[in-house]
């Protein structure tokens, strides 16, 4: 069963509107309609059994419905996944984090480049270390972001002190740890306790790069992602499956790895 660690999906009355405006802010075309539907279409195309989704909120005033959506996803579609969001610094968050584990959400995704915060900054520190508390998994936006002006607020650098900070916390370093800053990857997060997504990745960081930086890391930290629907599942498999890796490795990135993490 081939697990996608890292999708976007909306709720149908902001799809529309949603896509179009990510689309024209990153120059990147969607490979979806963005609806969870559309997804799962995708899904039956490429051959993934599950698919994770990672919402953002933008807003703090956005938390509480969009956890809201997340469990009915959950809920309705057994082969999605859907995480939850958060914000640094916004009232409440004890209270989310408590409804979140009740509701039997897996993780959080949290885009420090959207939120405006940076990884290692104190408020951000705090939420990392009650995330771990609760058991859930982090999920972080790493590296540039094609669709914001710098700063980058999640370079490698940084997302080292805050794993030093937060010890204890699951963290999914999207982008391979941090999108088109992979040698700081190297030197900073290589071979360290956090798991890697290859999503959005692989066609710009190019086959020999992409199998040392896995090599690097550890097979064994490093989860099959497309960022979908700004990527094609079915091309993303057909890519990862090309690089010389053993059929273990492709199989523990394809699959096994998010199987445990997840608990399937």
């Amino acid at each position: 069963m081939i697990i996608d660690i890292h999708t976007h999906t909306f709720p149908d009355a902001l799809t529309e509107r949603a896509i179009a405006q990510l689309s024209a802010r990153a120059g990147v075309p969607a490979y979806t309609d963005g609806t969870c539907d559309g997804l799962r279409a995708s899904m039956a195309r490429a051959g993934v059994g599950v698919s994770c989704v990672m919402p953002v909120a933008t807003k703090p005033a956005q938390v509480r419905a969009i956890n809201a959506w997340a469990a009915e996803v959950n809920a309705r579609c057994a082969d999605l996944i859907c995480f939850g969001v958060l914000y640094p610094g916004a009232e409440g968050w004890e209270a989310e984090i408590a409804q979140l584990v009740a509701d039997g959400i897996r993780g959080v995704k949290l885009h420090p480049d959207y939120q405006d915060f940076f990884v290692d900054e104190p408020r951000a520190i705090e939420l990392f270390r009650a995330i771990a508390d609760a058991g859930l998994i982090l999920l972080v936006h790493a590296g540039v972001d094609i669709g914001l002006p710098p700063p980058t607020h999640c370079p490698p650098d940084r997302l080292a002190r805050a794993l030093d900070a937060a010890p204890n916390l699951t963290v999914i370093a999207a982008h391979m740890g941090g999108f088109r800053q992979w040698e700081d990857v190297h030197y900073y997060l290589a071979g360290r306790d956090l798991y890697l997504d290859t999503c959005y990745t692989l066609p710009e960081l190019g086959p020999e790069p992409m199998t040392a930086l896995i090599r690097a890391h550890g097979p064994e930290r490093v989860l099959f992602g497309t960022d979908s629907p700004w990527a094609d599942q079915a091309a993303d498999i057909a890519a990862l499956r090309a690089l010389p890796l053993t059929e273990t490795e492709h199989t523990a990135i394809l699959s096994e790895n998010a199987r445990r993490l997840l608990g399937l």
